[in-house]
């Protein structure tokens, strides 16, 4: 793409010093990434902030990703190759060696804006109060074209973290900046997981510290069939089934607030309610339609539930379709989060 950081020489890179106490340490989990890996790498190292450390972790590639990667020159970067064990365990090891005060993640197939870095510290040095910032990012196809959606959204409670996350989880990975001493407190990742390792840790982070959302694009998000965010296949009910076991795992947890606990038919009814819009967006009726059935059986207001299955089919599935209906659903998503912002203050 022309003007992107993932045509730029690494040249102006190389004689960059790595800092001996880097503020921000950026872990990048790689596994079989040939292809994507070295538009990541430059989308990082093209970054205007420049006190950073990246770190490459290869769980255990098989095909040229481990090339690709020692084909960079720059002190800033280092590599870890382990043995494969899944995301939980090689973002750990990238963690267990960040010597930052605040750390990132970027997956091996996705790619920061130049201001991604400088953006985000600057809200965590501005806001000592606050553990976390993300922001949003832009879907693109393999090639990165982009797609007409976008990942990250405010708070859907404003001024209540917890409990936004634990109604959905309105993230982009891609784009958090978490100050190390979060981590600290809740622990690493849970290496029983092999997916939503982050939405469980995030919930964990949540439930101590306040999060910032930069309502801007900061990311590119790379949407492709070798890709869990991208892919939709069989294993997706799969995928959903371990989704739920991270709120199983929250619901376990002891002294969880009253207003938290009264909140679990609900969201068992969201996480179906997401499984079947992913599914209707893919063609996949019978399964969609399975999917809202188990959302409107798990919910203590099924009638609320096949409303909201309903609107949101309508907003994401029949409205962009119409002339000006992409833009009249942003609207009505701004009027809402306006409206909620409103009744919490």
């Amino acid at each position: 793409m022309p003007g992107d950081p993932t045509t730029k020489s690494d040249a102006a890179t190389r004689a960059t010093k790595m800092p001996t106490n880097p503020a921000v340490s950026v872990i990048m989990p790689c596994w079989n990434r040939e292809r994507f890996v070295a538009d990541a790498i430059r989308s990082v190292l093209a970054q205007t902030f420049a006190d950073f450390e990246l770190i490459v972790v290869d769980d255990g590639s098989t095909d040229g990703s481990r090339e690709v990667v020692a084909s960079f020159r720059d002190s800033r970067l280092r590599c870890l190759h382990r043995e494969h064990r899944g995301i939980s365990a090689t973002m750990n090891a990238g963690l267990a060696a960040a010597k930052g005060r605040y750390l990132a993640r970027l997956d091996s197939d996705d790619m920061w804006l130049p201001e991604m870095l400088a953006t985000q510290v600057a809200v965590l040095e501005a806001q000592p109060q606050v553990g976390l910032v993300y922001s949003r990012a832009e879907c693109t196809d393999s090639d990165w074209k982009r797609l007409e959606m976008t990942w990250g959204y405010p708070l859907r409670f404003p001024g209540e973290t917890f409990r936004s996350m634990v109604y959905n989880d309105c993230t982009c990975n891609i784009t958090v900046v978490c100050r190390r001493e979060c981590f600290e407190k809740v622990g690493n990742y849970d290496e029983s997981l092999a997916t939503s390792e982050d939405l469980d840790l995030w919930l964990r982070v949540a439930r101590h510290y306040p999060f910032e959302f930069t309502d801007r694009v900061l990311a590119r998000v790379r949407l492709h069939g070798g890709s869990i965010t991208g892919g939709i296949s069989a294993s997706r009910d799969e995928q959903m089934e371990r989704r739920g076991l991270v709120f199983d795992k929250l619901f376990a947890t002891p002294g969880l607030p009253p207003e938290i606990v009264a909140m679990r038919g609900l969201v068992y009814s969201n996480l179906h309610t997401s499984n079947g819009l992913l599914w209707l967006g893919h063609g996949k009726t019978r399964k969609a339609l399975h999917a809202f059935r188990r959302a409107v059986a798990v919910s203590s207001t099924p009638g609320y539930a096949l409303l909201r299955i309903l609107w949101s089919g309508f907003k994401w599935h029949v409205l962009p379709r119409l002339p000006g209906g992409r833009r009249a659903a942003a609207s009505m998503e701004k009027f809402a989060q306006h409206v909620r912002k409103k009744n919490a203050g």
